[in-house]
């Protein structure tokens, strides 16, 4: 009687033994694919930076010199800061973004000339250079990994620039502005370092080629013209409208 008893049991302890190993496989998890959101710089985006520049001005003095000493040409430095936004598209392929965007910048890039005239009529005579705008149209081709994006760019670049004639004890000055177009190329780097955020460091040379020269005196051939080139570095935020993409991918 005894062993019977303690088979019984046995019995008893496999039968609720099987049937919790059942219910725990009925009940247990099933497998959820899981949404990994990852970068990408496809889309529209906006953007404010600023930065600073600096360049030469050469100026050409295409009249006859007034004097023995005066000399008639100067070559002088400009520099100054600026502020600005871009707006821009991009279209990402695997690794390789392509790209166009536009900036415009207000200005204040500026430049004096030493003394140019040491002699009668006039002394202490000067030329001043100022670039009071200025902005681009380009194209640029990056290589993304993750959330950084290299970039090379290159277009058209247009300038608001101020030249002027500061005589020395001969006034009026002349001056005269005047709208230029010209080209640049550069190269930077950009960051998504939030949701829709980026931060970007950038490099750019800009030519804007010759200005129309400034008439000095309208009855002779007494005038002058000017050449300008600079080199921009832009630091800027940009929001990017369609920055996170979802990717499925099943996690356990």
């Amino acid at each position: 009687m005894k062993q019977l008893w303690v088979a019984a049991a046995g019995l008893a302890a496999l039968s609720v033994s099987s049937v919790s190993a059942a219910d725990l496989a009925a009940h247990a998890p099933t497998p959820v694919p899981v949404v990994a959101p990852v970068t990408s710089w496809n889309g529209f985006y906006l953007g404010a930076q600023g930065g600073g520049g600096w360049g030469t001005s050469s100026e050409t003095y295409l009249g006859a010199p007034n004097d023995a000493a005066f000399i008639g040409t100067q070559t002088y430095n400009t520099s100054g800061g600026f502020v600005g936004g871009v707006i821009g598209y991009n279209v990402q392929t695997g690794p390789v973004v392509f790209g166009v965007e536009g900036d415009y910048h207000w200005s204040a890039v500026t430049g004096r000339s030493g003394v140019i005239n040491v002699g009668p009529p006039s002394v202490l005579d000067s030329y001043y250079t100022e670039l009071r705008s200025f902005g681009d149209i380009k194209g640029r081709l990056g290589y993304a990994h993750g959330a950084t994006l290299w970039f090379v760019n290159g277009g058209a670049a247009v300038g608001d620039i101020l030249h002027r004639y500061n005589a020395g004890l001969a006034p009026p000055s002349a001056s005269a502005s005047d709208t230029r177009w010209g080209w640049t190329a550069g190269a930077g780097v950009e960051y998504m370092f939030a949701a829709n955020l980026s931060a970007k460091l950038e490099y750019n040379y800009v030519d804007l080629g010759k200005v129309a020269p400034i008439q000095y005196t309208p009855a002779i051939n007494d005038r002058s013209e000017w050449k300008d080139t600079f080199h921009t570095v832009k630091l800027g935020i940009n929001y990017h409208f369609n920055a996170l993409s979802p990717v499925v991918s099943a996690k356990y």
